[in-house]
């Protein structure tokens, strides 16, 4: 992937590593959003316009990422998401995925947010399963995306949270964390041990502007019969909607994760 395109938010990318993972989000997510609305695929030359990226970087990211799997190109050129995007998918019980939907309806009717089914992928969290409260569709979250730095998001810590600070720094090493994220984003493992450290009590994750001005996320880790953490759960919105209601957002998300959980250890 190509290193020194700035971020989404603007702001220059302060190592090759964060370039990297910034621009491939961006470059998928902008596939994913074209295929998603329905309409034909990019090519390189329209994607390169479409991300602000020169069409010769366009082409070489495009090209690691169908070579890596997460892309493929189409008969006509155009590019979509290819299948080890959604292979985690594939691999948790469809019983969850199936039972998910409810569970996440009524989060989203409930407290007029976004609801959110995500697993963890190396460093990212990928979203399986998302329901939007009726009328809004989330357009106002400009970082709604499939996939996420783990680092700097609710859902992220959630699926984190029961790795240690040295797992964490070794998971992260090579990606300089400085300029991705929004004003409360961790800068560093040890930031993200410690606020996990302060979450655990609750087994809760709280992650206000974390991700994106303005954006609070609850989220809370799915757990299988053994304990793992498999999946998380999450509720964001607004932090002045959401924030009065902690509580009671707390509690009807860790019902959530409890009733996941027992849904993936459940045979099909």
């Amino acid at each position: 992937m190509t290193a020194g395109d700035p971020g989404a938010d603007g702001v220059p990318p302060s190592s090759p590593a964060a370039a990297s993972l910034r621009t491939g989000l961006r470059v998928v997510n902008t596939v994913i959003d074209r295929e998603r609305s329905g309409r034909p695929g990019f090519n390189v030359a329209r994607l390169a316009e479409e991300t602000g990226l020169e069409r010769s970087k366009a082409s070489r990211l495009t090209q690691e990422l169908t070579e890596k799997g997460f892309l493929e190109r189409r008969e006509d050129s155009s590019l979509r998401v290819a299948g080890a995007f959604f292979e985690l998918a594939a691999s948790l019980n469809p019983g969850l995925l199936r039972g998910a939907r409810a569970v996440l309806r009524r989060l989203s009717i409930r407290y007029g947010a976004g609801a959110r089914l995500s697993v963890r992928d190396g460093v990212v969290a990928r979203l399986l399963r998302s329901e939007a409260a009726p009328g809004t569709a989330e357009q106002w979250l400009t970082g709604t995306s499939l996939i996420t730095p783990c680092w700097c998001t609710g859902t992220g810590r959630a699926l984190l949270l029961d790795h240690t600070e040295a797992e964490i720094a070794a998971l992260l090493d090579g990606y300089e964390l400085i300029g991705v994220g929004g004003p409360n984003a961790a800068r560093s493992a040890a930031d993200v041990a410690r606020a996990n450290d302060r979450d655990r009590p609750k087994g809760l994750i709280m992650a206000h502007e974390e991700f994106e001005h303005g954006i609070t996320e609850y989220a809370a880790p799915i757990r299988d019969g053994r304990g793992r953490v498999v999946a998380a759960v999450a509720l964001l919105g607004r932090h002045t909607d959401l924030a009065p209601h902690e509580s009671a957002v707390g509690a009807d998300l860790t019902a959530a994760a409890a009733a996941l959980g027992a849904m993936s250890d459940r045979t099909p």
